[in-house]
């Protein structure tokens, strides 16, 4: 008799796992489906109207010191400085580092958490991306850091930081809104 009682509690386990696997999976697409169309990204100050070069919302590149609205964020590129290190540290041979000042404020009645290590990244014009280092600029001081959580109706400024190749031309800082990608923000850093 034990045999069949285990058999069954596997069963019951399986089907319990299975159960809880479908449920993931359906928050998951329901996320999706509701994020869907929110890729509506605008410059503050411009009417919905406005004219633009692109086609559509998915080409719209800004430039630093724009201030960028998407979803229940806004943001903007307020400076960019390149790095070669300080004394006690470095980035690689034959690597930059990019410093960016960014400010995000939350427009939402509610808090919004910000991650730079998994809404930001840099691009160059031969697809390379890059993702958040360490760098001299986020050293200073704790208090350069972006991540964390905005409180609403507030915003945030710090500096966030790149380590790019001396050669890589065309950078582009991306954002994301959400690390389930509900929309992103392209900004040409002149560079």
């Amino acid at each position: 008799m034990e045999p069949k009682e285990n058999k069954r509690r596997m069963s019951t386990g399986k089907k319990f796992g299975l159960g809880c696997l479908g449920l993931i999976v359906l928050i998951i697409i329901i996320s999706i489906a509701s994020n869907s169309g929110k890729n509506d990204t605008r410059k503050v100050g411009d009417s919905p109207t406005a004219s633009t070069t692109s086609t559509s919302n998915d080409n719209k590149i800004y430039k630093v010191g724009d201030s960028v609205q998407l979803g229940k964020a806004i943001v903007t590129v307020n400076k960019v400085e390149s790095s070669t290190g300080s004394t006690y540290t470095k980035p690689a041979s034959g690597n930059k580092w990019i410093n960016l000042n960014i400010t995000v404020e939350n427009t939402d009645s509610s808090q919004q958490y910000l991650t730079t290590m998994g809404q930001m990244f840099v691009k160059d014009s031969d697809g390379n991306s890059f993702q958040v280092a360490v760098t001299d600029k986020v050293m200073e001081s704790v208090n350069n850091s972006l991540d964390g959580t905005i409180i609403a109706k507030s915003k945030r400024t710090g500096w966030v930081g790149f380590e790019v190749k001396n050669e890589s031309k065309g950078l582009q800082f991306q954002y994301n809104a959400s690390m389930w990608g509900s929309g992103t923000i392209t900004v040409d850093l002149g560079q």
